[in-house]
């Protein structure tokens, strides 16, 4: 059993719009980002402390983004928020920003990898390609105090590994979309990926809004 759709992206690439749509039209279940008042909590003081609770804010997003996998694979028809293959990215930002020690680092990375094994990829994942001008603006549109406070550096940095990262992709059908480029509300988005869910053979789908270009990516 696997999710049928995982989007992802940096902050502010618009996924949240891109699962709305994608939940109404192709009659998914959304399923977004499982929170609580500690992650709340640890969240408000990462922002204002990365150096002393990056670690335990990773360390806690990662049990939930194991919690929210065995939600996704057990539901499947689900269209899901972030996931547990990508969580890494995160506190690799932190590690090279030295705001995570080597000897934190290597303990979160002990646990993500068996944790990963544990998951299963989806049919599609998705990538929201921004750069990361048009996600700082649109971060700073949302007015969320903590993303505020966060300088510009970060969020290269954080753009950069998710582009790194889905350069060398290849554990499902991956399917790029340039948000800088396509229609904010993702029109006829759905219509791509009801096409691209019927191919039966694992593919890279790359989409500017204008064409849809399809590559076979060696394992």
């Amino acid at each position: 059993m696997r999710p049928l759709i995982i989007v992802e992206g940096t902050v502010g690439a618009g996924k949240t719009t891109l699962i709305n749509r994608l939940a109404e039209r192709l009659s998914l279940e959304p399923l977004y980002e499982l929170t609580d008042q500690k992650l709340v909590q640890i969240l408000e003081k990462f922002y204002a402390d990365p150096t002393k609770w990056g670690f335990q804010l990773q360390i806690y997003f990662l049990t939930k983004r194991l919690e929210q996998m065995k939600i996704g694979c057990e539901k499947q028809n689900v269209v899901m928020d972030r996931s547990i293959f990508c969580d890494h990215i995160f506190p690799t930002v932190l590690f090279k920003r030295g705001e995570m020690t080597e000897l934190e680092y290597l303990i979160y990375k002990e646990l993500y990898d068996q944790l990963i094994d544990l998951s299963s990829p989806p049919q599609l994942m998705i990538y929201l390609k921004c750069s990361t001008q048009t996600a700082v603006e649109r971060i700073k549109k949302r007015g969320r105090l903590w993303e505020l406070q966060i300088d510009q550096e970060y969020w290269e940095r954080l753009n950069q590994e998710y582009e790194d990262f889905f350069s060398n992709y290849n554990l499902s059908s991956l399917l790029i979309i340039n948000s800088d480029s396509v229609d904010q509300n993702f029109e006829g988005v759905d219509s791509l990926i009801r096409q691209i869910l019927e191919d039966s053979q694992k593919a890279v789908y790359e989409y500017d809004g204008r064409s849809l270009k399809r590559s076979v990516r060696c394992a």
